[in-house]
């Protein structure tokens, strides 16, 4: 009896591990290329976001410079005035002294009222950790970005801005500081916008 020898052979062991060594670069490195570009361009977004805010704190800083001079050319009479708006503005330590927490070596919270007029809220402390976090509103239409903890989306930034009175008491420093931590990168993240606040009336 004759059996018919069969022309089939099968892989090698060897064949087999260079196929799937093969298979493997083919997939891990788009992966890999592809993981490095969602991290890079999701700290990209953050970073956008951080430098915005820090930009929104150096503004909110020069709209309460400009509210205080505002006062100055309100009627005497009115419960307002203030017929020293900048020495009330740069006053660290006696009273009035609204902002003296900006001028603490821990810097303070700036943010706005959600009312019509784009109020400041009363200057908050930063002391601490977790002090001066920011938190998302999305039903505040004026800004999304609050230091109040209460109903709010908890964020990975943390904004402190500094005053600096120059010398002569005619300009301030003002520093705005944004900090978040971005996935696994273990280094605390940080933007700064650096503007300065003039005495631009001279008044008094």
């Amino acid at each position: 009896m004759k059996y018919a020898k069969s022309q089939q052979s099968g892989f090698s062991l060897v064949e087999t591990l260079v196929a799937i060594t093969i298979l493997l670069v083919v997939i891990v490195g788009p992966m890999k290329i592809s993981s490095k570009a969602s991290n890079s361009s999701s700290f990209s977004n953050e970073q956008v976001v951080a430098f915005f805010l820090a930009q929104e704190g150096a503004e909110i800083a020069q709209k309460a410079r400009d509210d205080a001079i505002i006062k100055s050319f309100l009627p005497t009479g009115h419960t307002d005035y203030d017929a020293d708006p900048w020495a009330t503005f740069i006053r660290e330590v006696s009273n009035p002294r609204p902002f003296r927490w900006c001028y603490a070596a821990d810097g303070c919270g700036l943010e706005l009222n959600t009312d019509d007029d784009g109020t400041l809220k009363p200057v908050e402390r930063c002391n601490g950790a977790g002090s001066c976090r920011l938190y998302y509103d999305s039903s505040n239409e004026r800004a999304r970005y609050t230091h109040e903890p209460a109903g709010n989306t908890q964020t990975p930034y943390t904004r402190i801005v500094y005053f600096e009175t120059m010398p002569g008491d005619q300009q301030v420093k003002v520093t705005s500081r944004v900090y978040w931590r971005s996935g696994s990168i273990k280094d605390l993240q940080e933007v700064e916008v650096v503007t300065y606040l003039f005495n631009v009336y001279g008044r008094p």
